[in-house]
């Protein structure tokens, strides 16, 4: 095998790896607020909730399947 037949292998092996990997855990800790559901503005007196993730904590990944 060729070394460019070896490094289309493993691209293509990384893209099956990654896929499966969307579709068994699709959601993951939002990376704004680290999952505290607030915003990095919040403190003892005032609070508000994220605005990427909408105070829910969690965001869906790149790619994955609408639910």
């Amino acid at each position: 095998m060729s070394g460019t037949g070896v490094v289309v292998l493993v691209a293509a092996i990384a893209v099956v790896a990654w896929w499966v990997d969307i579709q068994r855990h699709p959601i993951r800790r939002c990376p704004s607020c680290s999952g505290s559901k607030k915003n990095a503005g919040s403190n003892s007196l005032r609070w508000g909730t994220c605005r990427r993730c909408g105070g829910k904590g969690e965001v869906r990944r790149f790619g994955a399947p609408k639910q």
